[in-house]
């Protein structure tokens, strides 16, 4: 399948991902960049919050529910704000849009762009899939979500016997799947393009802009930065593999911009008094239904903006503190049970120490240096966006209100080399639990930390550089003009365009060098399709296209879910035993089935295990297993040696039985 073809299900992934934010946030009175920039993060929290309440709702799950949920949301925010005072509104967009929302929404798409080019090169062609452990769950609960029509985080778990399952990217993937009737893997990977060259570079703009403020330079710069990250958002399709943490991490810069809002930091303020916290709260619903873990992260990366606003309050306070005890007492009681909720979030809403069970990989001073490098596990350094953070880093000492910056940089760093080189204990669990212990997860967060920095940095340096070429240009310009009739204003106007898009083809070209092609390299070898892949070879997957030919909607396969047999349900609509390798319970009957169905013929507890099953058919695709795993499965090797079962369709040594015995 070529991408040209899967254009529908792309087209489907963009618009789900921005109109219901967009129609939201001009409802809730942003400004032209901000409706853009926020789309994405009120789009997701609109979709993950439908499907949380489509089921009680009695609403089958499709675009119907999330059409629902953005009318009224936007009719609150209409009368949300016209029953607040002028001063608490939204600031008003003006007709005219400014021409700087042309340069932050060029940026943007300039390092979406990038990003999408890199996912593409990546991915290879739009049917291949992830062949990696985690994606057998993630492939096959789009499938399920199709069939039970929910697609809420309380019902997704049940696919393999649990719970609770954040779903705000299933939901997400499975409107696109439903929509332009594209295959599973499709969906998957048009809705990643998206997430990864919308969302991502959209939220990182807008979150440079706080900092910044408006300025043209800046926005474009920011944006062409988001695309020089190894670890994000890379990182997040080839390990895992972690799709809800790509889509919720895509978000966070977002989340962080309304929070810096929130708290009075912004240079660039789109909506006052209690409208940033009830956007926020929203958003956060989203984010947290996209994986829990990120809106932890949020709140951690937030505390330092959250502790200067309330030192410098208080000092502000003290001078008079008579007049201002009441409100110093209250924010510090606010502050007191603010702390002691997040850290409660932080201790309880994580996985317990058993299932955090990833080991350190490397020592203290190798992950310091890798954070130097923004070279995470092993990549080549980033080196023009390391040295572009330290530039960042100083201007920001030096400007009080972002010093919130240096201190989310500090978090991040301070939890990828715990994570990745502290000795396994508590306080190794106690700082990096909620993300499994795992360093790849916290890896990717430190792109959130350092993106603003450096573009600080960036627009620091590219201020500088240009103002001594146009200098230098117009000065040569003098020098050979035979005349007065030359107006100096002509002769810098081309200096500085030719500049401009001078340098802003070094930058491309710099923060592409060093982590970013590694990164490229190892993923893409996780979504090749070739007789020996880990999860899925190309017979395997000749098998799977076949079963529509053979095996009867109705019908139950089994087989060992390990080998890449259960994707049989994602892939052709045809239901395996065991839709995961992990399951929260274990029942009887797959036991007896994948331990004896070889002994169907003598063994009388087989053939009632196959019938209340409802098992007809048998994939066998050896004994190969993904991560190099081993799950024993002795009663489905042989079966036509046995007796039981004949093969009606191989390719290679993968093979599809149908079972006779039992008949």
């Amino acid at each position: 399948m070529s991408w040209f073809a899967s254009l529908p299900a792309v087209l489907t992934a963009v618009l789900v991902l921005v109109v219901p934010g967009l129609v939201l946030g001009r409802a809730l009175g942003f400004r032209a960049f901000a409706v853009a920039a926020l789309s994405p993060v009120l789009s997701i929290a609109l979709v993950s919050v439908a499907g949380l309440l489509a089921p009680f709702l009695k609403v089958p799950w499709s675009l119907l529910p999330v059409a629902g949920l953005t009318a009224v949301a936007v009719l609150a925010a209409v009368g949300l704000r016209h029953v607040l005072p002028e001063r608490w509104r939204g600031l008003q967009t003006e007709r005219r849009i400014d021409p700087r929302f042309w340069w932050a929404l060029g940026g943007a798409g300039l390092g979406g762009i990038i990003i999408c080019a890199r996912m593409v090169e990546v991915i290879g062609s739009p049917e291949h899939i992830s062949q990696t452990f985690d994606n057998i769950f993630h492939l096959n609960a789009i499938r399920f979500i199709e069939d039970t029509g929910q697609a809420s985080s309380l019902t997704l778990g049940a696919m393999t016997g649990g719970s609770f399952y954040p779903a705000g990217w299933h939901a997400f993937i499975s409107l696109i799947a439903e929509t332009s009737m594209a295959s599973v893997p499709v969906a998957v990977n048009a809705g990643n393009i998206a997430i990864a060259s919308i969302a991502w570079p959209l939220g990182c703009v807008y979150l440079c802009q706080q900092a910044l403020g408006q300025r043209r330079d800046a926005a474009f710069i920011a944006g062409i930065l988001s695309a020089g990250f190894g670890a994000f958002p890379l990182l997040m399709i080839h390990f895992g593999v972690l799709y809800p943490n790509l889509l919720s991490l895509s978000l966070l810069p977002a989340l962080l911009a309304l929070g810096v809002q929130a708290l009075g930091l912004s240079a660039v303020p789109e909506l006052r008094g209690p409208l940033p916290l009830v956007v926020l709260g929203l958003a956060s619903a989203g984010v947290a239904q996209a994986h829990p873990s990120t809106f932890l992260a949020f709140l951690a990366f937030l505390a330092p903006a959250v502790l200067y606003v309330y030192v410098v309050s208080i000092l502000k306070w003290r001078r008079d503190w008579a007049a201002n005890k009441r409100r110093g007492v209250a924010w510090s009681a606010a502050l007191l049970v603010g702390a002691a909720a997040a850290l409660g979030l932080w201790v309880f809403a994580r996985p317990s120490f058993a299932a955090a069970f990833w080991p350190p990989v490397q020592s203290i001073p190798r992950a310091l240096l890798q954070v130097a490098g923004n070279a995470p596990l092993g990549t080549s350094p980033a080196v023009a966006i390391s040295l572009l953070t330290v530039v960042g880093v100083v201007l920001a000492v030096r400007k009080r209100r972002n010093w919130w910056l240096i201190g989310v940089l500090l978090i991040a760093a301070l939890l990828f080399v715990a994570v990745s080189s502290f000795p396994a204990g508590r306080l190794r669990y106690l700082l990096s639990g909620t993300w499994y212990s795992d360093s790849y997860r916290l890896a990717a967060l430190l792109p959130v930390a350092v993106i603003v920095p450096a573009a600080v940095g960036a627009t620091a340096a590219w201020t500088w550089l240009r103002s001594r070429l146009a200098a230098a240009g117009a000065g040569a310009a003098g020098v050979g003009d035979a005349g007065p009739s030359r107006s100096p204003l002509l002769s810098r106007k081309p200096v500085k365009a030719t500049v401009s898009a001078a340098g802003a083809v070094v930058l491309v070209v710099l923060t592409q060098l060093g982590s970013v092609p590694d990164m490229v390299s190892l993923a893409r070898g996780s979504y090749a399709l070739t007789a020996e892949s880990p999860l899925l070879t190309s017979d395997e997957a000749a098998v799977l296209a076949d079963l529509d030919q053979y095996v009867p909607a109705d019908e139950v396969i089994a087989s060992n879910p390990g080998n890449g047999s259960a994707l049989a349900y994602a892939l052709a609509g045809r239901r395996t035993m065991q839709l995961h390798i992990l399951t929260s319970h274990e029942n009887p009957d797959d036991k007896t089935i994948l331990a004896r169905l070889r002994n169907a013929k003598t063994d009388p507890d087989v053939c009632p295990a196959v019938s209340r099953l409802g098992i007809g058919y048998v994939l066998d695709f050896g004994t190969q297993e993904i991560n190099n795993e081993h799950h024993p499965a002795p009663g489905l090797a042989d079966l036509e040696k046995a007796g039981v079962a004949k093969v009606v369709d191989q390719h290679g040594e993968a093979k599809l039985l149908k079972l006779t015995a039992c008949r």
